[in-house]
Order: structure tokens, then sequence, then C-alpha cells
């Protein structure tokens, strides 16, 4: 698992990767910001950083469920990374999901449904801002694989004008770095949130990367973008509104 998290204030981050016993990753990663003097720890660095502090941990078995025990294989067979998003077949509405085996992701097919990845970014009344995400990777990744999640500037980013966090094909948004450019955007060309997540949505993902990304900006703004069919979201604002959303 792997996990980063970015405070705007100071641009400060903290960075794990290759954690197996960590019960909270992202936990972990405030303790590499907070308490270290580095930015990212990974693999077995990491895990004693995380023993030397107290970090709640436990037996790999924790993570692993029958169901993702059963996709894996079906993964293995079909030699196939499984994805994050699903995709219908043309003509089909968004509810009926099918595999499709001609869409692939860096020359390996893409299969079903697999959600891994958590995201948060938040403003606060003094408009600083913070962004964090989480992941547990590809569905059969390469062993040492290591996607965008923990990367600052590629699925994590928080600086004085906004807090991004992406989600979807990590191959894809570290060659966009697409966090950092949504604030690039809004600090060398002075677009607005929105126009910012929709250019990099619109320009970045090359290759036909599929992504998407949560934002909020000092203003208090709040943004997201994507280009595969659905991306699972949701957000509350200090005075009670509260929304969320899968589709377009």
């Amino acid at each position: 698992m792997e996990a980063s998290i970015m405070d705007g204030s100071g641009r400060r981050c903290g960075a794990v990767s290759g954690v197996t016993t960590v019960k909270n990753p992202i936990s972990l990663a405030r303790l590499v910001m907070e308490k270290s003097p580095h930015s990212y720890l990974a693999f077995s660095g990491a895990e004693e950083f995380a023993k030397h502090h107290g970090v709640e941990m436990v037996d790999n078995d924790y993570f692993i469920t029958e169901d993702n025990v059963g996709m894996l294989k079906l993964a293995k067979e079909a030699d196939s990374i499984l994805f994050d998003y699903r995709i219908p077949t043309i003509g089909e509405s968004c509810s009926s999901v099918v595999d499709t085996p001609p869409l692939q992701m860096n020359g390996l097919p893409i299969s079903v449904y697999a959600p891994e990845t958590v995201g948060c970014v938040v403003v606060d009344s003094q408009g600083q801002c913070a962004a964090a995400t989480s992941t547990g990777g590809l569905m059969n990744k390469k062993v040492g694989r290591i996607g965008d999640s923990p990367l600052i500037g590629a699925g994590t980013y928080a600086c004085d004008l906004c807090g991004v966090s992406c989600t979807g094909e990590g191959e894809a948004i570290i060659r966009g770095t697409l966090a950092r450019d949504v604030a690039a955007l809004m600090e060398y060309k002075g677009l607005g949130l929105q126009e910012a997540v929709e250019y990099v949505i619109e320009k970045r993902l090359d290759g036909g990367g599929k992504a998407g990304l949560i934002a909020v900006s000092s203003k208090g703004e709040v943004s997201y973008g994507f280009n595969s069919v659905g991306m699972f979201r949701g957000c509350a604002t200090e005075d009670g509104f509260m929304e969320v959303g899968i589709w377009e």
C-alpha cells in the first residue's frame, strides 16, 4: 500500500510506499511529514519507521478478502490488470458493466471494477488547503510497482492556492503531473479552479489514459473532473451542504 499527504501551508508533505502491515498508511505518511527529516519513506524503511513511532500494525491477512483473492486469480489467468473504473459496452447504459478486452493500459487489457484509491482535499476557514491520497494500487500489478498516489505533484498536491487528489491510471497521472498542473495553471496562467481542472483532464491525459481528480481552492471552491465513465465522490461544506455522486 502507498499514501501521501500535503499541507499547502509551507508545502510540507509526507509519503510512504510498499507498506504491508501498517493499518492506515495515510497516518504513517503524516508522521513522515511531521516527525522525520524526509518527505518519502518506502518498503522496510517505512515499516521500521512505523514501528518506531507506535503506528498501529496488523497481520497482512487483515487486508486480504475472499472477493479480492478471486479477482486476483481471474486477473492472473487473463494476464490482465484490474482497473478502478467501469466501462460499458458502446450502446449500453452506464449501469451495464462488462469486460472490454480491446481496451488496454500500457499494452495490457483492462478488466473489471476494482476500486483501490481514496483521496481527500480540504480547505479551512483561513483558506489553507491540504490533500491526501491512499491506495492499494492496481490489482495484479508488478512487484515493486509504485503508482501516482504517493508521488507529490502527480497524485497529490497542495499549496496556498489549492489542494488536489487524483485517482485512476497511475502511469498516465504520473506522466501528466496532474495534481501539480492544476496548481500551476492557477498560479502561472491565472485560471480559476474549475478551468484548471477541466484543462488538465482534457489536455494532460495522453495515450488514452483514464483518470479523475477532486480539488478545492483557497477561496472555498470545490471542483472535480474525470474522463472515465464515472468517479465515486462526495462533498461536505461548513453550512451543512452534502453531496455524493458517481456519474457525470
